[in-house]
């Protein structure tokens, strides 16, 4: 059984107009993986470099939908009612952080509803 794919940006800071960034929302949702191990050992987690193009991402869900984090579900992935959920190329995912932790959350036993 195929896994789903979480992409995320590397977790190195990237220097931008002389500051160091980081992505948050990348940043929170490794902190669940990393309270949830066995979350994180259920997914396929691929991280892409922050700068644009990001060849991976648009060869699933095209150039309009590069955008990371995002967790592209595979064919036998469940719908979550309250998630919302995008398709495109066949494919469908989730690119909103929240809704990403929600999904996870719902569809692995050690997370479930924030509190």
């Amino acid at each position: 059984m195929s896994r789903d794919i979480l992409f995320m940006l590397y977790p190195e800071s990237v220097k931008t107009d002389g500051k160091y960034r980081y992505c948050p929302d990348c940043a929170q949702i490794a902190g669940y993986l990393n309270f949830y191990p066995t979350v994180e050992r259920a997914l396929d987690i691929r991280f892409v470099a922050p700068p644009r193009p990001r060849p991976e991402i648009i060869a699933l869900l095209g150039e309009a939908n590069q955008g990371a984090p995002v967790l592209v579900l595979n064919a036998d992935s469940p719908n979550v009612p309250g998630i919302v959920c995008k398709e495109t190329n066949g494919q469908r995912f989730i690119d909103d952080p929240k809704d990403i932790l929600a999904y996870l959350g719902q569809t692995h036993p050690t997370g479930g509803l924030p509190l």
